[in-house]
Parts: structure tokens; sequence; C-alpha cells
């Protein structure tokens, strides 16, 4: 017998299709639901970032997101595609003469890394699920452990550290 899980208190799910408007319908959708919560602004921020990444980097017809807010308060946040022919990663910062625009490419996990307490990706081909964590306390587990990620991709990514998985 499977115990029901009593962390979680409330858990929402919508799927957009993968064009332009609907990185704004995500983040109204995202801003509506987590309206008075202390982290409403990295969230919406983060989801932004995130389903962006998925337009950009995957030939995804639709992008999935999944809100899970804890008793705790915390919030966790999976987005799902159908994976692209790279993985989530941070990119090397540009060399100082690049004509890279910082603010324009390559900031998304950055940012993720940066503001959330855990994050990751699963991989389990053809969906690929990018998720994070944003706790109410906004400290970050600087530690990688395999007991963060979610069960089931390989491989799969925890706070920046790959993992495989042995099954």
């Amino acid at each position: 017998m499977t115990r029901p899980d009593t962390r979680t208190c409330r858990t929402e799910t919508v799927t957009f299709p993968a064009t332009g408007p609907s990185v704004g319908e995500a983040r109204r959708w995202l801003s509506k639901l987590l309206d008075g919560h202390p982290r409403h602004d990295d969230a919406v921020l983060l989801l932004s970032e995130a389903v962006t990444n998925s337009l950009v980097h995957t030939d995804s017809p639709t992008v999935g997101v999944t809100v899970a807010i804890e008793q705790t308060g915390d919030v966790r946040i999976e987005i799902a595609d159908e994976g692209g022919p790279t993985i989530p990663s941070i990119p090397p910062h540009p060399a100082d003469d690049a004509d890279d625009d910082p603010a324009s490419s390559g900031r998304g996990i950055r940012l993720i890394r940066t503001l959330s307490t855990h994050w990751g990706f699963t991989e389990s081909r053809p969906h690929c699920i990018l998720w994070f964590v944003l706790a109410l306390s906004h400290e970050r587990d600087e530690g990688c452990g395999v007991q963060d990620a979610m069960p089931g991709g390989d491989p799969y990514v925890v706070m920046g550290c790959t993992v495989r998985s042995e099954s």
C-alpha cells in the first residue's frame, strides 16, 4: 500500500502550445497561482526562462508545466518538453571580447541555478523535465545528491551535478 504524499497541499498542471505567446501566458498563469507567495517573483522569472528555453532548444509541440506547493510553502516547478539535441546546462562565460550578449543567451539555467534551492532535470526519451524548488528560506543547498532528483530518468542532473542512475 502506498501512502499519500502529505507534504503537497496543492498541485496544478497546464499545457501550453510551444509558441512565443505561451511564455507570457505561462507567466500570467503562475502569477495568479502564486499571488501573495513570498517567492512569487522568483518563480515567475524562472518559469519564463525555462519555458523560453523549451521553445528555443526543442521542437516540442507543447510545453507542460506542473506546480506543487508544499505545506511548508516551498514551491516545486516542473517544465516538460520533448527534449532536444542538448541537455539543460550552464554555458561557460563568454570571452570579454565576444560579441555574444549575455542578456539574450545563456542566462536561463544560470538564473535557475542561482535563485532556486534545488534544481535538475530528468531525461527519459522522448521527454525531458527541468525542475526547480523555491524554498521559503531562500537558502541554497550546495550539496549534490541523488535524493533530490526526480525518479525515472537517465541521466539526470541535480543542482548542476551530473548523476547517472544504476538501473
